[in-house]
């Protein structure tokens, strides 16, 4: 979980923490530096004390020796040979002793002969330095500590007679000490060790062997007494050593009593530094106040100037998840205080946020206007003001809803206007749309409050209403609607006279469908269009399995044309009067393979509007004149084969393309195909139709009129038709020996047809009696069972040889004259 933390707390807490660490390094710094100088300062203090030694060594060695050449060379009769000045030193030794401290005087010869010694035995180191001197012939001076230390002066000396001898001067420390005391203000001590030790030993090893008096040697005891056990001798000798107590703080450093000779002996300096040690404690106090005084009074100006912005801050903060609320009421509560000098960023994008408001303010505004006009788009219709098909399915989940509470059924009732189509066609869309809005008001006026309307689309209405389980209202309302809708409807000073057709369904099943419900109306209102219009039909399972049936079989089509189970059978076209053939009809045959022979009256209507009718005709149209290349071939040429077009295929924009590609591709004549029409095809679009026709005509086609006299056609149509061929129905033929009215149909339909320079086909001849009734009207050309039953296409190429008595069909030649 993340926590909140406010910005201006972010950003002090990132400048604090930015200037405590810069403090912190500063001051470290600065402390670095106060105590590097003050450990410089005491390494100047520890190197001035080695020199301090040293200079007031070499001092006191120059003012012997100088006393002693003065007094030598000035007193010459002291210094005719060594006699003479061995009893001189003997003589002046006390003055010596007094004045300068000497402690022992050695006079030696040139073969290291002993002329003059004030000590009981002279060390050997006496007479090594004695010979260093005669061979050097300089002075040299050297400190020994053995019982007591003294500075060792050895000079050679040269008597008048001209002899060489080396003066030894041993002459104690005190005054070296008393010096150095003088000159550096620290008490003093010399240390030495019992046996030989190195540097890097601890200072517990050395002893107090000469402190410069009793009261210095007890300080310098105490001292010694409270160093670490771990000091090491060569800590004091690189850079001194800082020592406190509670007495105050001391440097002690430790210097080599002659560093030429290697001892163990050092001088010790203890200087008192607590003022310096204070001083410096001090300074650093204060390095520390000051950096802690500058990050308190930076933190509280930044606290302080923070403050302001925080809250203002805050306060937008507050305000904006108030935009996300859309609570712009409250949002303008908040005032903001500004300020009369300057506009800083926070102030700017203050003034942004009650743009913002404003703006979202008015947006929203403008967006619930509009989602109240789309929902009104979507949820209904902008022609008739009815709810559309989102309101149905809506409200039929609401109503299947309250099923389950209710022991009532659903109706619904879809209705559409037959032959609407012609309206837009003849009068435009315009007068269409008037059409459905006044329809609509009638629907309405038919309608209890109760019930609900919707406009699913187009020329298609809903109806809705709930009824108890027992009543059948629906009925009694859709036959009610029936009536007043077959009233003319005005638009605009022109009288429309319409039918409808209303598919009824209803349930008590609170689990069905909203698309199951719709599609059962669709259904029984298509069943009522197929039973002639103007009626209502309610839903069965049956129409269902019908629909059904008819997808399965489209499905089945469509494998039919891939796996090639569609074939013709010809039927024979003699002409009556010599019985010689003419020509056939290709009439379309399916044996599907598990089912066997299925008739076309069973899947032609099924399929009529589909995309595989259009498939099928092609299919037809091509094979057709595959057949004529191949009667060709057999030596039967001239023949001509009738091939039905449907409606669709006719109106199709790819009809004429293919047909040139046929001709050019098999190089028949056009006039061999005979493309037959139903008189419902032509009257469909007749301006299209004519115009088809034309083309067809000049390309070199033929036309028949199929079941002539079934249909509604006009004669004036007919005339104005390129129709080459008239095909009277076989209902007609069939009855015209036993009906005087049928008799004068088709003698009426043949003296018409010949008028209007027209041939005439007889379809349906069963008998021999038609046969002749037929030639003695002038019938020219005819077909039936009585002539030939339709002849599979696998089996008339091989049929024809024996069907075919020099062009005569069979035995007609002998029954063809009456």
């Amino acid at each position: 979980m993340r926590i909140y933390l406010s910005l201006p707390f972010k950003i002090m807490g990132l400048l604090m923490t930015l200037l405590l660490v810069a403090s912190i390094s500063l001051t470290y710094l600065w402390v670095g530096e106060s105590n590097q100088n003050y450990a410089f300062q005491q390494k100047k203090l520890h190197d001035k004390d080695r020199q301090q030694v040293q200079l007031i060594r070499d001092m006191l060695r120059t003012r012997v020796e100088s006393w002693f050449e003065s007094f030598l060379h000035f007193q010459a009769n002291y210094s005719q040979n060594a006699g003479d000045i061995a009893s001189f030193m003997e003589r002046e030794f006390e003055y010596l002793q007094f004045e300068w401290h000497i402690n022992n005087l050695w006079l030696l010869g040139g073969e290291g002969k002993l002329y003059f010694s004030t000590s009981k035995s002279t060390p050997d180191y006496i007479y090594n330095d004695a010979l260093k001197a005669l061979k050097t012939q300089s002075s040299s001076s050297f400190i020994r500590c053995l019982d007591e230390c003294q500075q060792l002066i050895t000079m050679p000396v040269l008597t008048h007679a001209g002899d060489m001898l080396v003066l030894s001067i041993g002459s104690s420390l005190i005054e070296t000490l008393a010096a150095l005391n003088r000159s550096t203000f620290a008490k003093l001590a010399i240390l030495s060790a019992d046996s030989v030790f190195n540097k890097s030993e601890n200072l517990v090893n050395l002893k107090v062997k000469m402190p410069i008096s009793f009261s210095n040697q007890e300080y310098i005891q105490n001292i010694l007494a409270q160093l670490p056990v771990e000091l090491k001798i060569s800590e004091l000798l690189d850079g001194g050593y800082r020592f406190e107590n509670e007495q105050g703080a001391y440097l002690l450093s430790l210097t080599a009593v002659d560093p030429e000779l290697g001892n163990q002996t050092y001088f010790l300096f203890v200087r008192d530094i607590s003022e310096q040690a204070l001083a410096h404690r001090r300074y650093q106090n204060k390095v520390f106040f000051i950096s802690i005084s500058v990050v308190v009074l930076c933190s509280v100006t930044l606290i302080l100037l923070s403050m302001q912005f925080r809250k203002r801050l805050l306060l937008l903060a507050a305000q904006l998840p108030l935009l996300a609320g859309k609570k712009y009421r409250q949002f303008r509560t908040f005032k903001f205080a500004k300020s009369h000098l300057f506009i800083d960023e926070i102030e700017l994008l203050q003034d942004s946020a009650c743009l913002l408001a404003d703006e979202l303010e008015s947006m929203d505004r403008k967006i619930e206007l509009n989602t109240r006009e789309l929902e009104n788009i979507a949820m209904y219709d902008r022609l008739t003001g009815l709810p559309n098909r989102n309101m149905l399915n809506h409200q039929l989940k609401k109503q299947l809803a309250s099923l389950r509470r209710d022991s009532n059924k659903i109706v619904v009732m879809l209705l559409d206007f037959d032959k609407f189509r012609k309206i837009n066609d003849t009068h435009g869309h315009k007068m269409g749309d008037s059409f459905l809005a006044q329809a609509a008001r009638r629907i309405r006026g038919s309608l209890r409050d109760s019930d609900m309307l919707f406009r699913f689309g187009g020329d298609e209405f809903v109806m809705v209403f709930v009824e108890k389980a027992m009543m059948e209202g629906a009925p009694i309302l859709a036959a009610k609607i029936i009536e007043s809708l077959r009233e003319p409807i005005a638009v605009e000073e022109l009288l429309f006279y319409s039918s409808c057709s209303i598919g009824i369904t209803s349930t008590n099943n609170a689990d069905i469908l909203v698309d199951d419900l719709v599609r059962q109306s669709d259904i029984a209102m298509y069943a009522s269009k197929d039973s002639g219009g103007g009626q209502y039909s309610t839903f069965t399972n049956n129409m269902l399995t019908a629909v059904l049936r008819k997808v399965e079989l489209e499905n089945e089509v469509r494998n039919a044309l891939d796996q090639s189970q569609f074939s013709f059978a010809l039927q024979p076209q003699v002409n009556i009067d010599s019985g010689k053939l003419i020509g056939f009809e290709a009439l379309l045959r399916w044996v599907h393979p598990q089912r066997g022979f299925i008739p076309p009256d069973e899947f032609i209507p099924l399929i009529e509007s589909s995309e595989n009718m259009l498939r099928i005709g092609y299919w037809g149209l091509k094979k057709t004149f595959e057949i004529l290349q191949k009667l060709d071939e057999l030596g039967h040429p001239g023949l001509k084969i009738a091939v039905n077009l449907s409606a669709s295929q006719f109106l199709d924009p790819d009809l004429l393309p293919f047909l040139r590609e046929q001709v050019r591709v098999f190089r028949r004549s056009p006039s061999q195909i005979e493309l037959e029409l139903t008189e419902r095809t032509v009257v469909a679009d007749i301006e299209h139709t004519l115009d088809t026709m034309r083309q067809l005509k000049d390309m070199g086609f033929i036309f028949s009129i199929d079941d002539f006299g079934t249909g509604y056609s006009s004669l004036s149509y007919l005339k104005q038709m390129p129709v080459d061929i008239i095909k009277i129905d076989r209902s007609f033929v069939s009855g015209m020996n036993d009906n005087s009215a049928d008799m004068q149909i088709v003698s009426s339909t043949i003296a018409m047809v010949q008028n209007l320079g027209m041939k005439v086909v007889a379809e349906g001849i069963e008998t021999s009696a038609q046969f002749k009734l037929l030639s003695q009207l002038k019938c020219e050309i005819g077909q039936g069972y009585f002539i030939s039953r339709p002849i599979p296409e696998r089996d008339l190429f091989l049929s024809l040889p024996y069907k075919l008595k020099s062009g005569v069909w069979d035995d007609l030649d002998k029954i063809s004259k009456p």
